[in-house]
């Protein structure tokens, strides 16, 4: 492989290898980045797989003062799963061009960087890693967060480990931790004429099962396309209140409630409302769980990385949904 301003790709192999081998921890890193929009939808926990996922909630307790005492019902609530990580493969070819593309875009990158620690700190090696994962990691919150289905047959986010979708049905299921009360069964299809009043109907189910839990901050997730079919029901139902193109930021009559368009359940009819402390994106302390793998070919560099992650919920009691997956 030719060089570019010194850099000899020839040994690029070696010296991911190396990179990797002293900074394991720079999946972890990455994945977990505070820039990442993943931040933005879930808590995101580096943990072991015994370590369990824990919602507290504390409840509104506040009232006049008297002389009397009188403890509030339900002023804390409390549960927790146990995560479950799943083994997810990276593999990629990059040709000596690809790589040179990217090496070139490394160049611009360290021209922001302050200090010649800082360019020290960041070799290519860390550069080209970082960014497989960060394609990974939008890759997974867009295609697995919700819809994935475990298959090892199949190539892509969407068979790479198991989604929400799947994990709160088996929590619907017989022996699950989401009770029967916190399911809103849903209209046959939900369009622009009828979405605003399926998400009322689901935070009136929040209402009726767990009244306490309109005392602290939800949010109501739902795909980008139903969050506009609710604003457009919502402006056909009130024209003279809501503006055209107005979206409904909290719920109406449910100020705490908070409409959160979620890339990960686009094409879906699924409502779900619970914390945002209950969705969790889940990485494996264990640094022996993720490898990297690389093979020098004639042409091209072979590249496997294996993560160690998976995406769940933290208590069924908080996770209310309608029964569309």
């Amino acid at each position: 492989m030719s060089q570019i301003k010194g850099y000899d790709f020839g040994k690029l192999p070696d010296a991911l290898m190396q990179t990797f081998s002293g900074r394991r921890e720079i999946i972890t890193d990455v994945l977990t980045d505070g820039e990442a929009k993943i931040r933005e939808l879930y808590q995101i926990l580096v943990t072991d797989n015994k370590s369990p996922l824990i919602n507290l909630q504390i409840m509104d307790i506040l009232r006049a003062a008297s002389d009397d005492f009188n403890p509030s019902e339900g002023a804390l609530q409390f549960g927790a799963r146990i995560p479950e990580f799943e083994d997810v493969d990276i593999d990629l070819q990059f040709t000596t061009g690809e790589i040179q593309t990217l090496y070139r875009s490394y160049l611009q990158y360290v021209k922001g960087l302050k200090s010649e620690k800082e360019v020290l700190a960041n070799p290519f090696e860390v550069f080209f890693i970082s960014e497989i994962l960060r394609t990974g990691r939008a890759n997974l919150v867009e295609k697995g967060s919700w819809k994935a289905v475990k298959n090892a047959a199949n190539t892509g986010s969407a068979y790479a480990i198991t989604g929400l979708l799947a994990k709160m049905t088996a929590g619907r299921g017989a022996n699950g931790d989401i009770p029967e009360s916190n399911v809103f069964e849903a209209a046959a299809a939900i369009t622009d004429a009828n979405a605003y009043d399926q998400a009322i109907s689901l935070c009136k189910t929040v209402e009726a099962a767990n009244e306490a839990m309109l005392e602290i901050p939800l949010q109501l997730r739902c795909s980008p396309g139903m969050a506009r079919s609710i604003n457009r029901q919502r402006q056909a139902k009130f024209p003279n209140t809501v503006r055209p193109n107005e979206s409904m930021v909290t719920v109406d009559g449910y100020d705490n409630i908070t409409v959160t368009p979620d890339v990960g359940l686009a094409g879906k009819q699924t409502m779900v409302i619970t914390p945002g402390s209950n969705m969790n994106f889940v990485c494996n302390e264990d640094v022996s769980a993720y490898t990297l793998t690389v093979v020098k070919d004639v042409k091209a560099i072979k590249i496997n990385i294996r993560m160690s992650v998976g995406f769940d919920y933290g208590f069924g009691k908080f996770t209310f949904l309608n029964d569309k997956v």
